[in-house]
């Protein structure tokens, strides 16, 4: 979501992915607000269920892409003033979006900037970590969860039935729902980010890179995918089984986005790859595409979308009283809608102004003196 890499770097493929996940973003949410509780037709709910955390995932990858070709110059050269430049700014990016987060989160419980603030604080100290540790890093996150899964009860605020969290306000409830059992939490969600870090150090703009990258992400998400729906029906055939136990496998072993266990993350991270390289051919393949540049535009524009969607998109959904009440077939044709509506507002204002309107007051307010 958070656009960190320079203009002069820019690889069309990473705005295509990325104009993806914010269309996956969006109609998720229109989902989530406005579609009651009922049965769809199985392609509505194989869509809803692919868009559940996937495009956070894919947007935290590209986060970490875009860090690492922002510091390339400064990590290749060894030049110390560089990196601390470069670190600098990730610095105060990251205490920018922790606080809007903050702010957001009186309006959108499930607010994920918090998250990007507390990964770039931490990435600002890794920009020039060696792969090993990058992907160290990121095994941590994922560990530390599963670990911390453990030793604190991850339900504890929770209401399931409304889908409410509890003393999100208080210090304890704040440091928890960042940290640990919020929709998105630092882990293992920024273990995306550093794992997007190491990727971005390897050129993807060859065809042998891109067929690696669609085939190992597809092969990964699948193998995740069948592991998780042969477990899950080989525990559930026992008739004997207790509902509450019954909740526990799903969670345990289905590759939902909550709890974000390994089979999910794997899930999750494997389609992203995939999706990544995907469009990563496809802008090479089609560089003067009216359509493939509409959209890298509109995924340039990622942070200005993120908040346009949650106050004008949901905002009007809460306006003509369509909450909970629409049927997920309206809500995933209003938000693709909406989303049609995203791209050619970005090409409009991107024919117009280098940075979209929130990008550009993003860097203004992170900006450091040139080293």
């Amino acid at each position: 979501m958070v656009d960190t890499t320079q203009s002069c770097q820019r690889i069309a493929g990473y705005d295509l992915a990325r104009s993806i996940a914010i269309f996956g973003m969006i109609v998720h949410h229109f989902v989530i607000v406005s579609a009651a509780v009922q049965q769809s037709s199985f392609w509505l709910s194989m869509l809803t269920f692919l868009l559940d955390g996937r495009p956070a995932a894919m947007f935290l990858i590209l986060a970490g892409v875009g860090i690492t070709l922002r510091s390339r110059r400064a990590v290749e050269s060894n030049d110390a003033i560089l990196i601390e430049y470069e670190a600098g700014i990730l610095w105060k990016r990251g205490w920018l979006l922790l606080l809007l987060g903050l702010l957001n989160l009186l309006v959108w419980p499930g607010d994920i900037l918090r998250v990007y603030g507390v990964s770039l604080l931490l990435a600002s100290k890794l920009i020039n970590a060696s792969n090993r540790r990058l992907l160290c890093v990121s095994a941590f996150m994922v560990t530390g969860f599963v670990v911390l899964l453990f030793l604190l009860n991850y339900e504890k605020n929770w209401d399931w039935t409304t889908m409410t969290y509890h003393q999100l306000w208080t210090t304890e409830g704040m440091l928890r729902n960042l940290f640990y059992d919020g929709f998105r939490a630092v882990f293992p969600w920024s273990g995306f980010l550093f794992f997007g870090m190491w990727l971005g150090r390897h050129d993807l703009r060859n065809r042998a890179a891109i067929l690696m990258c669609v085939t190992i992400g597809f092969a990964v998400t699948l193998v995740a995918e069948a592991v998780s729906a042969i477990s899950v029906e080989n525990l559930l055939s026992d008739p004997n089984i207790e509902p509450d136990r019954r909740g526990e496998i799903m969670a345990v072993f289905g590759t939902k986005s909550m709890p974000p266990l390994p089979l999910f993350l794997m899930a999750a991270g494997g389609l992203a790859i995939a999706i990544i390289g995907i469009s990563i051919y496809v802008t090479e393949a089609f560089p003067h595409s009216i359509v493939v540049r509409s959209l890298s535009l509109t995924g340039q524009m990622a942070l200005t979308w993120y908040f346009v969607h949650i106050y004008f998109g949901l905002g009007m959904l809460v306006m003509f009283h369509a909450v909970g009440n629409q049927s997920m077939g309206f809500a995933i044709a209003s938000g693709s809608g909406f989303f049609l509506f995203a791209m050619f507002a970005s090409s409009f204002w991107r024919n117009r102004y280098q940075y979209g309107p929130l990008e550009w007051g993003f860097r203004k307010l992170s900006s450091n003196s040139a080293p």
